[in-house]
């Protein structure tokens, strides 16, 4: 049941820990184990590729940055279409380069949200609200209705974790993010701050930091416990945002680097680019013989240190002429978009068990199920992911007021459903000998109608703020409500600041 076992037991102080939890409560009528079919795998990434390059799709002058936005989007897409088959089909085989592509995610969380707060300067409360809802939205509502623990879904968290990281760090003294020295000095802290968390000998600043509120023993998700997992899944990325927010810094460098380069005469041009090609592609080479063929266990060793030698080889070869970063490929845009979603809802729909076996829709015929269930799964992703960012932007708006009221109503909401299940189970199952029949209904009675209360209250008070934002908006920008009737309807948009709080991270 552990893939991954404990090489430090001592971090687990109980050596006698209570039996493993029922991993599925809810099983699978229809059991339908994975099989590795290692043709099958490539045959899918090969038909992928072919239909992507089907619709290369040109920016704009303007958006012909290095390392653009719909570019960046286009890398989460290949990589999450490999990450999800390497899920269904159980591909152990490509597990390190599957790491790589995991690395990559992380590193872009640092990326881009170094990049944002250092251009933008927004470290306000409703700039963490609308990431938060981004990020945890979904697998919350996953979590209490599927009964999982949030360690489960670990993506969640890992991004989660590391966005509040940089946070922190750019929160911290403002003022010193535009200084020559003061940046530096700040991410010499962090570095100090990570090496002491994750790299000291015997776990001593891991367990210090995470030991007093992350328990060890066995839950679904983590079967040697929560603390160990997190370990386990925190240390092979510990410094994968760490350098995403280096590039970051450095990032302008770069893009001046290629504007200057591009700028002198052709011979001289190509001559240079293909040097640092080769060179970098040397380099890169270098790491596939020499660690990408590693043993599972052994390349996690190495994957927090040398995971960012391919990544920088194919962002250089991705941007290296201007008409490679002036096209992009659609279908593969089209997934990176909805990489959370596809990352969640592949435990529960496209594969089942909490992604241990696969949905069975059509016993014995498992090519059939493979078709029906992506039909489903990709549907139902792109729908989600349009749900999410549509009540973002009318739950979390850019107005820190209102977001901080439908936060306390919606925990309210929450806080309420969790007390009528909890008094009708009790009631139900004589748990409680002081829940008498009087009593269950009186409280029962006060519950609903206070959910009820709180319900139109707050639809009386969003459509009065949809009413006066319609009549009274005349800027010619689109409201927070109407961002989100069109997404509703089909429409484009991201719902309210969607397109500033989730481009920049990926998943």
């Amino acid at each position: 049941p552990n893939p991954h076992p404990n090489p430090n037991p001592n971090l687990n102080p109980n050596p006698h820990p209570a039996p493993n939890p029922n991993p599925n409560p809810h099983p699978n009528p229809h059991p339908n184990p994975k099989v590795w079919d290692r043709d099958l795998y490539w045959f899918l990434c090969l038909i992928l590729m072919v239909f992507a390059f089907r619709d290369v799709k040109t920016l704009k002058e303007h958006q012909r940055d290095v390392l653009n936005r719909e570019q960046s989007e286009e890398w989460k897409g290949w990589m999450q279409f490999m990450f999800l088959l390497y899920h269904y089909y159980k591909a152990e085989e490509v597990y390190n380069s599957i790491r790589v592509m995991i690395t990559c995610y992380v590193w872009m969380t640092g990326f881009g949200n170094f990049s944002f707060f250092y251009i933008k300067q927004d470290f306000g409360l409703v700039r963490v609200l609308q990431m938060l809802w981004r990020l945890n939205f979904l697998v919350v509502v996953l979590c209490m209705v599927m009964g999982n623990t949030y360690v489960l879904y670990y993506i969640c968290p890992l991004h989660t974790f590391f966005f509040l990281m940089v946070y922190v760090s750019m929160r911290i003294m403002p003022s010193l993010n535009h200084s020559q020295w003061g940046i530096k000095a700040k991410l010499l802290v962090l570095g100090v701050v990570i090496f002491i968390v994750w790299d000291l000998p015997g776990l001593c600043g891991f367990k210090f930091t995470f030991g007093a509120f992350l328990p060890t023993t066995p839950v679904i998700g983590a079967t040697g416990g929560t603390l160990w997992e997190w370990y386990f899944r925190t240390t092979l990325d510990h410094w994968s945002t760490y350098l995403g927010m280096i590039f970051a810094l450095n990032f302008p460098m770069m893009q001046l680097w290629f504007t200057k380069v591009e700028a002198l005469p052709p011979a001289r041009h190509i001559l240079v680019k293909g040097v640092a090609a080769v060179l970098l592609s040397g380099v890169g080479l270098y790491w596939t013989y020499y660690y990408l063929s590693l043993p599972k266990l052994d390349y996690n060793q190495s994957n927090p240190y040398m995971a960012f030698v391919p990544l920088l080889v194919y962002v250089y070869l991705r941007n290296m002429t201007p008409w490679l970063r002036s096209v992009y490929l659609g279908p593969l845009h089209s997934i990176g978009k909805t990489t959370l979603e596809t990352y969640l809802m592949q435990h529960h729909i496209w594969l089942t068990s909490n992604a241990k076996t696969l949905v069975t829709i059509i016993p014995g015929y498992p090519k059939l199920n493979f078709v029906l269930a992506s039909i489903l799964f990709v549907v139902l992703s792109q729908e989600l992911y349009r749900l999410t960012m549509t009540l973002r932007g009318m739950l979390m708006p850019d107005d820190k007021k209102r977001c901080v009221t439908n936060l306390g109503i919606i925990g309210a909401t929450l806080f309420g459903s969790w007390a009528v299940a909890t008094i009708i189970v009790a009631a139900s199952t004589g748990e409680r000998e002081t829940f008498k029949e009087g009593n269950f209904t009186f409280m029962l009675t006060v519950v609903v109608v206070g959910l009820t209360i709180s319900v139109l209250a707050w639809i009386k008070r969003a459509i009065s703020t949809s009413s006066r934002v319609t009549s009274g908006d005349s800027s010619g920008h689109d409201s927070d409500q109407e961002q989100s009737v069109k997404l509703l309807s089909g429409g484009g948009g991201d719902g309210g600041s969607a397109g500033t709080a989730a481009e920049l991270l990926p998943g």
